[in-house]
């Protein structure tokens, strides 16, 4: 793949509005907040004691994560405040591979977000300019894509309840929350000063039903929700069914309801499904390139 050559003035690139983007010719109103979690609709067992450690919590977060090495969701539903419903597909290996297409069956593909071991893309049909966006993850850290664009290839599967906490990484916890909640506090190295984590476990299960992405002072980045949890047979991991993600930088929001999911299952086409796509009429634009300029949604 080639980058673009550079431009003798700055291209503008809108931060994506997904709810305007995705089939949506008018423009999509303030974002609702995220629901709140919701009970499983099975039980799960028991898996953390009465007071664990942070190491006990930790070790818990990892032993289901760890199970997974490989997930595929051939039918999903991609919800939008305001905008009608898209059928999905979402593939996973950890730790970077990551894909999730979404269409309707009138206009074919509407979304396609994706990761493999090199880089990252984003497309959307109804975006202006018509662009694919791209950024390699040696780049991404250096770049300014990165304060309005949370998508860090590492943080891709924890959309889908596969949490790692890294050893490079400070925790500090678990905090007891008054729900009877765990909250285990992250600080994570930048370039541009520390990233602060915030993720909350059900204090029985251990399993992760709430991710909040901050910088040093407070701004929050990113959310993510988990719930509906099920023990899946193929692995024995316990997966979410329904995953609820914020970006608020992005004013991009969205809901995925997962049915059918597939764990440790090859892949049919792996060169296939973890390469960047070439959509017709879409110019790739790679968002470490400076002359790139990306402005908030309904910014100028």
């Amino acid at each position: 793949m080639t980058t673009p050559p550079r431009r003798p003035s700055p291209l503008r690139i809108t931060a994506l509005l997904l709810a305007a983007a995705a089939v949506a010719s008018t423009g999509a109103s303030c974002p609702r907040l995220i629901r709140g979690y919701q009970v499983g609709t099975m039980p799960l067992p028991r898996t953390l004691p009465p007071q664990p450690t942070l190491e006990q919590v930790m070790a818990t977060v990892h032993d289901n994560t760890q199970r997974v090495r490989s997930l595929m969701v051939p039918q999903a539903v991609l919800s939008v405040p305001g905008v009608p419903r898209l059928s999905a597909q979402v593939a996973c290996e950890p730790p970077r591979r990551f894909r999730l297409r979404a269409q309707t069956s009138v206009t074919g593909g509407e979304l396609d977000l994706g990761s493999n071991d090199d880089l990252f893309w984003l497309w959307i049909r109804r975006h202006e300019p018509p662009v694919m966006l791209y950024c390699r993850h040696d780049a991404f850290e250096r770049s300014a894509a990165r304060a309005l664009v949370p998508l860090k290839a590492e943080w891709m599967p924890e959309l889908l309840g596969l949490v790692t906490f890294r050893p490079e990484d400070r925790h500090e916890g678990p905090v007891p929350l008054a729900d009877g909640r765990l909250e285990i506090r992250t600080r994570i190295p930048a370039p541009d000063g520390e990233r602060l984590k915030s993720t909350i476990v059900d204090g029985t299960t251990g399993l992760v039903v709430e991710q909040h992405l901050y910088t040093a002072a407070g701004a929050r980045l990113a959310s993510v929700r988990t719930s509906r949890h099920r023990v899946d047979p193929q692995s024995g991991a316990a997966l979410p069914h329904l995953v609820e993600v914020q970006w608020p930088t992005s004013q991009l929001e969205f809901q995925l309801e997962l049915t059918s999911i597939s764990t440790n299952l090859p892949v049919a086409d792996p060169g296939q499904l973890w390469q960047m796509p070439a959509y017709a009429g879409f110019q790739p634009v790679d968002l470490s390139d400076p002359s790139v300029v990306l402005t908030p949604a309904g910014g100028r």
